[in-house]
């Protein structure tokens, strides 16, 4: 009897389930492949430059992207650099420079690769753009 019961539990566990090759049950557990990025991108180059109401005054820069890392360089443009930030992070499509030295406490919203838009502190708005 205990034969005739065990192909019949068998059966029922693995109903519903797809066999591989041997015909044993396959798990169907499989990883979802289709991750977001960690961290949208920019574009970098040498033809960035900050404008709004902060810093108050366009300010050329180049833009160095290392994955999630951004670097900020101003001395290429001969661009205003007081108070400026020269590292952010980008976190999704947030981005937030960083510097210890900025004067800035900006974090924007990544909007296309070539474009960020956000606000410092006080409030002030701005565009960094290509």
């Amino acid at each position: 009897m205990l034969r005739l019961l065990l192909p019949l539990l068998l059966a029922a566990c693995t109903a519903g389930k797809a066999t591989d090759d041997t015909g044993t049950a396959a798990d169907d557990t499989s990883a979802d492949t289709d991750t977001e990025p960690a961290c949208a991108t920019l574009t970098s180059g040498d033809d960035w430059a900050w404008q709004g109401e902060c810093p108050q005054m366009r300010t050329p820069c180049d833009i160095v992207v290392d994955e999630c890392s951004v670097t900020i360089d101003y001395s290429a443009d001969g661009g205003m650099t007081m108070g400026m930030p020269y590292v952010a992070t980008i976190d999704g499509d947030t981005i937030t420079f960083e510097d210890g030295d900025s004067i800035m406490g900006c974090v924007g919203t990544i909007e296309d690769a070539d474009t960020v838009t956000g606000t410092c502190d006080g409030g002030c708005t701005f565009t960094l753009r290509r």
